[in-house]
């Protein structure tokens, strides 16, 4: 069915035909870690396939989400930020004749007030949850809308496979240092990026005229992992009390502009306090490598495979978190 995608007629956009076109060029290996996420739903929920609301959250072109349609489930509800990202999804579902029931364009608060009338089972998302701004808040809005939600989220920020966080850490020095450019990934996203610390300085330089230069230089080091709206609140306090904000624990640090974490890592226990404050339980489990490409990437990853199977989320390449209700 997908082999009918036309990628050029999903969406005017460069990254979004780009990543659509990312997934598609291994899309056995992205479909069996979305069968993953839903096996792992279904095993935590008491309601059958047919009977399940689902938010596919953070959901770019619709491809869980849609799956999950073809699958049976009774309503999906498609969800992203990044409105253009919608608006693919709409193609990608005409082109596959697959109907979500919904399409919305926000984020958490956006969709709780679409959910006063609707009460969805559950909610998923591949690729997400390392970049929501505060996921405090996020799991709080979730307990709001269904206390019972089941929720299964992967990271490819992987907090107890070393190798993979100091690859991680390389990825976020640069994004707050030195900024990226679209060639830098195949996902990377159309607009040039410049240093986060760079952003933060220039926000906290055009509000504050009379704080002095090294004080500029100090807060917009100290203020790293937030957003403007709350860099403004550090500066605020720090100058009615001369105490600096506490950056963002390791190497973590977000977009100033919109609030997304670039790949952010929280040890499994951060998880547990953040999902046990919102009311929630959850379980970590390993994910898997793409051993279906060619040649000795294949026989590689296989090895990788078999290892997983032995070590667990040490090795493997992301973690899935199944969350549930206390």
């Amino acid at each position: 069915m997908l082999a009918c995608i036309t990628i050029d007629e999903i969406s005017p956009e460069t990254y979004c035909r780009k990543y659509l076109g990312h997934l598609l060029s291994h899309e056995k290996y992205y479909l069996s870690i979305y069968a993953d996420v839903l096996d792992k739903l279904l095993a935590s929920s008491r309601k059958q396939l047919s009977d399940i609301t689902l938010i596919d959250f953070g959901s770019g072109n619709g491809l869980l989400g849609l799956f999950a349609k073809y699958c049976g489930f009774k309503k999906v509800i498609l969800v992203d930020l990044d409105e253009k990202f919608v608006h693919a999804s709409k193609q990608l579902s005409a082109q596959l004749g697959i109907d979500a029931d919904a399409y919305i364009s926000g984020d958490i608060d956006t969709l709780m007030l679409y959910c006063k009338n609707e009460l969805p089972d559950a909610i998923a998302g591949t690729d997400v949850i390392e970049h929501i701004y505060d996921l405090n808040y996020f799991f709080n809005q979730l307990r709001q809308i269904n206390p019972s939600i089941v929720s299964v989220f992967t990271t490819a920020s992987n907090p107890v496979n070393i190798f993979k966080v100091k690859t991680l850490k390389k990825v976020q020095r640069r994004d707050e240092l030195e900024g990226g450019e679209p060639s830098d990934h195949a996902l990377f996203g159309e607009i040039p990026l410049e240093p986060f610390l760079k952003t933060r300085e220039s926000i906290i330089r055009k509000k504050y005229i009379k704080l002095s230069n090294s004080e500029i230089i100090t807060l917009a080091k100290e203020t790293r992992g937030l957003i403007e709206a709350d860099i403004i609140k550090a500066v605020e306090e720090y100058q009615l009390s001369k105490k600096l904000p506490v950056p963002a624990d390791g190497f973590n640090t977000c977009n100033p502009l919109n609030g997304s974490w670039t790949e952010r890592i929280l040890s499994l226990n951060a998880y547990i306090s953040l999902y046990r404050h919102a009311g929630f339980t959850c379980k970590f489990y390993a994910g898997f490598y793409n051993d279906r490409e060619v040649g000795q990437r294949s026989f590689v990853k296989k090895l990788l495979n078999a290892g997983v199977e032995i070590f667990g989320k040490r090795i493997s390449p992301y973690i899935v978190i199944v969350g549930q209700k206390i």
